[in-house]
Order: structure tokens, then C-alpha cells, then sequence
């Protein structure tokens, strides 16, 4: 074997070993997303997310729901330090608005003021499990705001704009006193079920081309940025 063919050899092991250790990771992160709630596999995902339009679609939702957009927004509340990350489904029945948190553990829900999450850290044998609490912003709270900026945004007000608050499958959720009736919180597993139940009480609002419109109307500066990169 040559010179030059133990070199390409080389190449092609770092450069295959570089791409598995890519995936996996990459991989890792969608199964731990929303995302595995809104695609039909990794393949799609890893397929569509190199094209904001393609991404707006899903095999999927498409299945479960027809004609729909999703499209990402990231928006931050006046005197917030951090944006907040949030996911759009526009179907017939109008938007979904869903705030996806990464809080994990023990998790206790108010409808106002602070939520706090309680975490259980393991010791060493022999030693009691030490507790750590921590507070967060009520994402209901968040939701309301956004969904009120989305509205004066489409300009449309007979567009119905819904919330759901979306947690961990491993989340363990409380509510301290009574539950919220107007934003759903739920786990990821429980996301489509409740969109299809919330779809099959309400009424046709958006056409196929309405939907289409609408999210090329959301999208247009991302699409623009995008094409200009």
C-alpha cells in the first residue's frame, strides 16, 4: 500500500469518525426535544432543518392534522433578561402556541408568580439525598404576553391563538392550588393528543392557503435572512 493511500485511509476514518460522533450527538438532542414529538423520524428532521421553508412542514403533523405550518419564534418580555424560545403550529382551527421547557424533576405549577422545580441530587452511599430547589418564570404568564404580541402581530383577531405549556416526559408536575384552565401544562407525550382534542371542539377557521399565507407572513424576515447568508 502506498504512501498516498494510507493518507486517504486516514482522512476517510477521521472524517467517518467525526460524522458518527455528529449524529449521535445530534441524535441525543432531538430525541430530547420537542421535535421527536413533531417529525416522523431523526432522517426528516436532520433533512428539512437545512431549509427554513422545509422545515415549516412535517410528514407527520401532516398525518395526524392535514394542512399545517410550523414555524419558530424566539421572543423576549420587556425587562427579561433571557428570549424565550417558542414553537408555532398553524393549523385549520388556528395557532398553537407552544412554550417548550427544559425543567425536569419535581415540578410545582401556580397560575401566577414563580414555578419552582425541585431537584433531588444523589450522594454518595450512605449519605441522605440533598435537595435543591429553584424558581423560574411562570411560562403561562409568558405564554399570555407572547400570545397577545402575536395577535396585534397577524392583525387578524378571529384567528384563535392557544397556548400549551410543554415539559419533560420525566417531569413530575403539581399544581399548588387550582390548575389553570386556559393554558393546558402537559408532557411531551401528551402534546398531539391534546392539539386533536382542542381541534375537535373548535371550528375551521384557516383554509390551505390561508395557512400558507399566514406563515410565509410570519416568516418572511427569517426567509429573507436565510436566503441571504
Amino acid at each position: 500500500m502506498s504512501v498516498w493511500s494510507e493518507v486517504v485511509i486516514g482522512i476517510a476514518l477521521v472524517a467517518g469518525t467525526y460524522w458518527v460522533i455528529k449524529t449521535a450527538y445530534q441524535w441525543n438532542r432531538f430525541r430530547r426535544s420537542a421535535y421527536i414529538e413533531l417529525y416522523s423520524s431523526y432522517i426528516e428532521y436532520a433533512f428539512r432543518k437545512k431549509n427554513i421553508v422545509k422545515l415549516s412542514e412535517s410528514f407527520y403533523l401532516k398525518n395526524e392534522f392535514g394542512k399545517h405550518r410550523i414555524f419558530y419564534q424566539i421572543a423576549q418580555a420587556k425587562n427579561e433578561k433571557k428570549p424565550q424560545a417558542y414553537i408555532l403550529l398553524l393549523l385549520s382551527t388556528g395557532i398553537y402556541i407552544l412554550n417548550v421547557k427544559n425543567q425536569a424533576d419535581k415540578i410545582i405549577l401556580k397560575q401566577h408568580g414563580d414555578m419552582k422545580q425541585i431537584y433531588m441530587e444523589k450522594q454518595k452511599k450512605g449519605e441522605p439525598v440533598k435537595e435543591h430547589q429553584y424558581l423560574f418564570k411562570n411560562p403561562m404568564e409568558e405564554s399570555r404576553f407572547f400570545a397577545k404580541r402575536m395577535e396585534q402581530r397577524i392583525g387578524n383577531t378571529e384567528i384563535p391563538v392557544k397556548s400549551i405549556v410543554v415539559f419533560p416526559e420525566k417531569s413530575e408536575l403539581t399544581w399548588d392550588g387550582q390548575p389553570d384552565m386556559e393554558v393546558p401544562v402537559i408532557k411531551r407525550k401528551e402534546l398531539i393528543a391534546t392539539i386533536k382534542a382542542d381541534m375537535e371542539k373548535s371550528q375551521t377557521v384557516l383554509k390551505d392557503s390561508q395557512i400558507d399565507d399566514l406563515y410565509y407572513q410570519l416568516a418572511k424576515e427569517s426567509i429573507e435572512m436565510e436566503k441571504n447568508m
